[in-house]
């Protein structure tokens, strides 16, 4: 008697627990992210990026967070160039995709050149892998992985 009322209890118990836990490493990803993207695109806004390409940010990316987190094949990495602040919701809309028609990951861009004083976007998308995705009951879960993302706009300083 007690073992049936211990599956009938215990299995739903079980379930919260792992999503709370799954979703809480997912929240702490998100901004272990959120954060590496902030203080590398630190380096885009004073001018100590001058000359990066989209491999060298993401390593400058990779530098800011855990190894661990580090997975190059999870990461796509968008920097842009916006006229002013003041078209950054028109032209937001007109900047590349970070995932395409499939919802399948873009390639990395980076502007050949960022100079002084110019509008830059910065956006990263992480793929986390989660077992609660599969259900997809969320626009950013695609087959078993969320998406996470992070995204800064800032005019670089006048170095």
């Amino acid at each position: 008697m007690t073992a049936i009322e211990f599956a009938i209890v215990g299995t739903p118990f079980f379930m919260l627990i792992f999503g709370i836990l799954e979703f809480g490493l997912a929240f702490f990803v998100n901004r272990i992210v959120d954060n590496a993207v902030l203080e590398t695109a630190r380096l885009v806004r004073t001018g100590q990026a001058k000359d990066f390409n989209d491999t060298k940010f993401r390593n400058a990316l990779c530098a800011n967070m855990p190894s661990i987190f580090c997975v190059h094949n999870r990461m796509v990495i968008k920097v842009d160039k916006l006229t002013d602040f003041s078209g950054a919701g028109d032209n937001y809309s007109t900047l590349p995709p970070l995932l395409d028609d499939d919802d399948e990951p873009t390639d990395d861009s980076y502007p050949p050149k960022i100079n002084r004083q110019e509008v830059v976007v910065v956006r990263v998308l992480y793929q986390w892998p989660m077992f609660s995705a599969y259900l997809n009951l969320g626009d950013g879960d695609t087959s078993g992985k969320r998406n996470l993302f992070s995204a800064h706009i800032f005019q670089t300083e006048p170095w």
